[in-house]
């Protein structure tokens, strides 16, 4: 997804039921709620977050860690879906992802949380076209893709020239190379 595919994608869900968007990981409770969505990269940890349906009155499950400084959402004890944004890294948009834990220590989770979150994986099935790799694209990603402006995305960083890898591998040894 683009910034576009985003705004698009968190419009159309927010017909299915009010949405909050959360970090995952943050420092201070009181920001953990997303007022707004800035572009990916543009603060720390905000392509890692998740949706929350404010209908189910269900709490977020946190637990702070002292030597890390920073709270963390238990992911899998919260009725929560994992919104892990496509980041763009060169002219390339590296595949992100939409998921949710269907059961916690107690069992299964709620059935109200079940059926909202699969009706976001629902829409995205509905909406969006699948790439040669089965992932799904949104509408923007393709537009650009088909026109050359973006590389629709390996699931992590791209590979790298050999030149490159070779200036990295000797940064990372110590020595720079010429």
């Amino acid at each position: 997804m683009t910034q576009e595919d985003e705004k698009d994608f968190l419009e159309a869900i927010r017909q299915l039921g009010p949405v909050k968007i959360v970090h995952n990981t943050f420092a201070d409770e009181s920001k953990m709620k997303i007022q707004f969505l800035p572009p990916v990269g543009t603060s720390a940890n905000d392509a890692n977050l998740s949706l929350l349906n404010i209908k189910a009155g269900t709490a977020i499950k946190h637990n702070y860690y002292p030597s890390q400084g920073h709270y963390c959402i238990d992911l899998a004890e919260s009725e929560v879906v994992q919104f892990n944004r496509s980041k763009p890294l060169k002219r390339w948009l590296v595949n992100g992802r939409l998921w949710f834990d269907e059961n916690c220590d107690m069992g299964k989770k709620s059935a109200g949380f079940l059926q909202w979150a699969n009706s976001l994986l629902k829409w995205v099935r509905k909406n969006y076209q699948k790439d040669s790799a089965g992932h799904f694209v949104g509408p923007h990603a393709l537009r650009l893709a088909k026109g050359g402006k973006l590389q629709l995305g390996p699931p992590s960083e791209p590979s790298l020239s050999s030149e490159e890898r070779k200036r990295i591998s000797g940064l990372q040894n110590g020595r720079q190379t010429p």
